[in-house]
């Protein structure tokens, strides 16, 4: 070891490290620089600096395992400083300070609220790969998926945030290549809307869809001819399907709906794919249509609740990606009320979203989340408008 009792020059106003992980990267940097050149006069300078800025970076930092982190690695740079003859500098890590955490700007916001996570949403969509994966392998084997769940278990979210994009990302064989259809709703005119969204180009004029209702009407194999179109194996998702039961009144027009969508499941030679979501509390419709029933009872998914590592998940993941902190306890609490409720990922979704919006720089406080009277009396009026 090279003795050096030389003052180093220290820099009294350094910086502090952008976050933990700046703080452990620059620590790295030091063992590697340590073990590669040794104690010489340019390294213990840099030592001196870092535990300056690392001092300084406490303001920064108000989570009790990241405190007692960066202090360790303090006080490591301090003794290898006074164990090479310096004086070190104070290695007490600063008090937390609110007032110095960055501001997050609301374009930032991880959280959905009321909204449905689209294919847009993928990158902060968690809490849902065990059943991503389950779909997946059924998919795998099956041509035709209902995902079935009660009312706010995220059967939309599910399909669209986290079982399409892991399809285009190549989650089985060939699905990059896919056509992927816009999502549609059956509605009240449900052969109007599969019309606009099979027509090639998109959506197209009033004619056209008139044109293609008859054609759906008289050929329960017309959307086998549609999709045959073009060249290529074709992803069709017929969100909250109960609704060609509960807002189609024409019968004749349910039956050429559900017609075309049985045959295209039944053709052996085409790489279609069809995915229904369906509320379990109107399951009890399908069996009005035999045909149907008996597809529905082997070809299903069910969306369950998610259990408390996921919702951690769900909660945490998000608010990762843009810096959003919780003080310590409060996703905690905020799990141990939400665990059990029925319809619990609205509940949770719209919590987070009025938290996001009562955050105090780039956290979300206790005094916010008591403020805010836990989420039972604010999701209260939202519960009573659930379908």
């Amino acid at each position: 070891m090279t003795e050096n009792n030389t003052a180093t020059t220290p820099n009294v106003l350094a910086p502090a490290f952008p976050s933990l992980a700046a703080l452990k990267a620059a620590h790295i940097a030091l063992l590697q620089q340590h073990h590669a050149s040794g104690e010489t006069a340019e390294f213990l300078s840099k030592a001196d600096t870092f535990v300056r800025q690392g001092e300084v970076t406490g303001v920064l930092l108000d989570a009790e395992d990241d405190r007692w982190t960066a202090q360790s690695l303090l006080d490591y740079w301090a003794n290898v400083l006074y164990r090479a003859g310096q004086i070190p500098p104070d290695a007490t890590l600063a008090e937390f300070d609110v007032t110095l955490s960055p501001e997050l700007d609301d374009a930032l916001c991880p959280y959905r609220g009321l909204d449905v996570f689209r294919e847009a949403d993928h990158a902060r969509f968690f809490g849902r790969q065990r059943l991503i994966e389950e779909m997946l392998a059924f998919l795998r084997n099956n041509r035709l998926l209902f995902v079935v769940g009660s009312s706010g278990s995220g059967k939309s979210s599910l399909v669209r945030a986290g079982l399409v994009p892991a399809l285009e990302g190549g989650a089985m064989p060939g699905s990059r290549t896919w056509r992927y259809l816009p999502p549609m709703v059956p509605g009240s005119d449900p052969l109007a809307n599969l019309a606009r969204v099979t027509q090639p180009g998109g959506e197209g004029a009033a004619k056209w869809v008139r044109q293609e209702k008859i054609r759906y009407l008289q050929d329960t194999g017309h959307l086998v001819k549609r999709l045959a179109v073009e060249n290529a194996p074709a992803l069709l998702i017929v969100d909250q399907f109960e609704e060609v039961f509960t807002l189609c009144d024409d019968v004749l027009a349910r039956q050429a709906f559900i017609g075309n969508l049985l045959t295209l499941a039944a053709q052996p030679d085409t790489p279609h794919t069809i995915i229904l979501t369906v509320r379990v509390d109107f399951e009890s419709y399908v069996a009005r249509v035999p045909a149907l029933q008996s597809l529905y009872e082997h070809s299903q998914v069910r969306v369950t609740a998610l259990n408390a590592g996921e919702l951690r998940e769900a909660v945490e993941k998000p608010a990762e990606m843009v810096g959003l902190k919780f003080e310590q306890g409060v996703v905690e609490a905020l799990l141990q009320d939400i665990l059990g409720e029925p319809a619990a990922l609205p509940l949770l979704q719209f919590t987070l979203l009025k938290l996001w919006e009562n955050r105090e720089h780039n956290r979300v406080t206790w005094e916010a989340y008591r403020r805010l009277g836990g989420w039972r009396w604010r999701a209260a009026p939202m519960l009573s408008t659930m379908a």
